[in-house]
């Protein structure tokens, strides 16, 4: 029984060290997953229409790119006016930066107070920087800048391919099915496919929508730098907690900085407290629903898990990657008590007719 124990906390660690140490490959990986369960139902769509499987791939994820780029050349647009304006807030600026030094003056000043006298001295230290310092930092910022846009960049290829291929690799993971487990094994793949397939589509729509509703909102109420802030609020719908802390303070902040109307930051939060209460109240449970129940406690430990594995990346993929674990581990007689632990066991969806073509990504002509 040790000795059984031992192996389980043995190859755990092995898995979170490797986890770790391939970050970067694994958070590609289920970015492009994801995003291909999420584009399937309009590829799909495109083939009922008489398209080719590898034209309809290509349409959606170009029609996906070309938003991405609608949204971030708004974005550059608006942060090189924020950096062309920001001398227009230094003074504002200066008075809370004041305020926050005369507070921890005073928090140092205290605990100064409660030093030995011996260690009240303060020591000053020069740093100094020559320019080949200066020169060495600038290159890691670019390497930093590079590597980000080659990552980026990798996930749409990777989902081209997860798509275009799907019916291929579908068909090979059926046959490995009925030779290792028959026809339940097969079934059960169907199912879980089709589980993550709603529940990630869902959370797509969700993003998106309150992502308009964010940016259209702004721009009512003429609050700048509006295509910066409203696919942030999107965004930060899939960080729990913490997310709607990260979408409502920079709105709150231009807002108070970048107006003379002392009622628009006053807006501001109503306008963002109605909309989390619509996606938390309305969008959320309508679109995605109850596809995968996950416990509140599992969800802040999934955060911090996974957050802490793989940073920010890891705090998005959260929730999903534990809804994948939830749903595979809770399918299975002997870990189904451990996944009691995550939430409620999602319902099986309906059996589709055509399995194999389900999992290939073919819904049938």
């Amino acid at each position: 029984m040790f000795r059984s124990r031992a192996l389980v906390v043995l190859a755990t660690a092995a898995v979170v060290g490797l986890l770790w140490a391939g970050k970067v490959l694994f958070v590609m990986f289920f970015f492009a997953l994801f995003l291909s369960f999420a584009l399937q139902p309009f590829v799909t769509l495109l083939e009922r229409l008489r398209f080719p499987r590898s034209l309809a791939v290509l349409l959606v994820i170009l029609f996906l790119s070309a938003l991405l780029v609608f949204f971030v050349v708004n974005a550059m647009s608006q942060i090189e006016a924020f950096t062309r304006d920001l001398p227009t807030y230094e003074t504002r600026i200066r008075i809370f930066t004041a305020k926050a030094q005369g507070v921890f003056a005073q928090l140092e000043e205290r605990t100064r107070l409660l030093l030995p006298e011996v260690d009240r001295s303060t020591r000053s230290v020069r740093l100094e920087s020559d320019a080949f310092d200066s020169l060495s930092k600038v290159a890691v910022q670019v390497k930093t800048l590079v590597s980000l846009l080659l990552y980026t960049a990798a996930v749409p290829m990777l989902s081209f391919f997860m798509l275009k291929d799907r019916e291929k690799y579908g068909g090979a993971v059926v046959k490995i099915l009925r030779v290792k487990g028959g026809r339940a094994a097969q079934d059960f793949a169907v199912g879980v496919a089709r589980v993550l397939s709603g529940y990630v589509l869902g959370e797509l729509f969700v993003v998106l929508i309150t992502a308009c509703i964010t940016t259209a909102g702004l721009l009512v109420l003429r609050v700048p730098y509006g295509y910066v802030l409203g696919p942030l609020a999107g965004v930060c719908v899939l960080v729990p907690y913490v997310g709607v802390i990260f979408s409502t303070v920079p709105a709150f902040a231009i807002a108070l900085l970048a107006s003379n109307d002392a009622t628009l930051p006053v807006k501001v939060l109503v306008f963002y407290s109605v909309v989390q209460f619509l996606e938390g109240n309305v969008l959320t449970p309508f679109i995605v629903g109850s596809r995968v129940r996950l416990h509140p406690l599992a969800v802040l430990f999934a955060f911090l898990f996974w957050g802490i594995l793989w940073g920010v990346p890891g705090a998005i993929l959260a929730v999903p990657l534990t809804a994948t674990i939830k749903v595979v581990t809770e399918r299975f007689e002997r870990f189904a008590p451990w996944a009691a632990l995550l939430g409620e066991r999602t319902p099986d969806p309906a059996p589709p007719e055509e399995p194999e073509a389900l999992l290939a990504g073919h819904h049938g002509a």
